[in-house]
């Protein structure tokens, strides 16, 4: 029932800030209170930059960029955690296509 009640309340303080002028709808308070969220606590952004990562949503380089690491130390942290990196590049075709493509701009 507490749960509830605080959920409840939660919910009415969400509304106020909107109503108040504070936010221009219920998505944007949200939004800013995850950001707050995420800056304050970046174990949070960290394991999320991880699922977002193992779930294929995001490349190792913004994976990195979210948790607020570089991408070698967030690939350290992968590695020590066991976690599959998979590196996607061209095919050997596309590669030598842009390889013709530059020698003849270099003509």
């Amino acid at each position: 029932m507490k749960a509830l009640q605080s959920k409840k309340l939660t919910e009415m303080e969400l509304v106020a800030t909107v109503r108040a002028g504070l936010f221009e709808s219920r998505e944007q308070a949200l939004q800013e209170a995850i950001t707050t969220w995420l800056a304050v606590k970046p174990n949070i952004r960290l394991e999320s930059a991880i699922e977002l990562f193992k779930g294929g949503e995001v490349t190792l380089d913004k994976a990195a960029e979210i948790a607020g690491l570089n991408r070698w130390v967030f690939q350290d942290i992968l590695i020590q955690r066991n976690i599959k990196i998979v590196i996607e590049a061209d095919s050997k075709e596309k590669l030598e296509e842009k390889v013709k493509e530059i020698q003849e701009i270099n003509k």
